[in-house]
């Protein structure tokens, strides 16, 4: 039974990309392009990592073939990435994933990923609460479902193994309850980002 919870929430995750792709390609979801840079750039490292210790590498293929695409689209439908603000998050993020290859411990290593995918979160965050209507809320509330079942797929309970799927739960319940595509207030807005 855990194994299928898992197999449903890797499906709710791959499948909640697109919606979000469809949305920004129709110019009513705005992504923020120093978020999905950086969560480009955590999936590039977990796929790798899997490859070269024989391990999940579909799963962590399939987990970044979304972040990857929203990225490319940001490049051109996105906002964000010029403010002093996003600059100093950026420099900060990339500090944080530098020392993802220096430090030992699982521990660390979690954090230190949350950390830059908080950074991520936060940049998005700023914007949704400028515009509402800039983010998807079938993306989210996908999102936070795909968490739920993360934590149902676990064999341990710890820690370690809570840490991310909660924090996916938290991030995603967030955005999809401020998320409101009939309440675009902020679009000139966020041509400042």
């Amino acid at each position: 039974m855990k194994e299928l919870f898992g197999i449903a929430a890797l499906a709710l995750s791959l499948g909640a990309n697109i919606p979000y792709i469809i949305e920004t390609i129709k110019g009513h979801v705005k992504p923020e392009r120093i978020s999905w840079l950086l969560w480009t750039l955590l999936g590039l490292t977990y796929y790798f990592s899997a490859l070269f210790a024989d391990g999940a590498t579909l799963f962590t293929f399939g987990e970044l073939i979304g972040p990857v695409i929203i990225f490319l689209l940001a490049l051109k439908f996105g906002v964000g990435g010029r403010s002093r603000f996003d600059l100093i998050s950026l420099t900060v993020a990339l500090i944080a994933f530098a020392l993802l290859f220096v430090v030992e411990g699982i521990l660390i290593g979690l954090l230190l990923a949350l950390i830059i995918d908080g950074i991520g979160a936060m940049l998005t965050i700023r914007k949704l609460l400028i515009d509402p209507s800039s983010e998807s809320k079938w993306f989210w509330g996908i999102g936070a479902m795909s968490g739920m079942l993360a934590v149902l797929s676990l064999t341990t309970y710890n820690v370690e193994t809570l840490l991310f799927p909660v924090y996916v739960i938290l991030l995603s319940s967030f955005v999809f309850i401020k998320a409101n595509p009939t309440k675009g207030k902020g679009s000139s807005q966020l041509k400042k980002l």
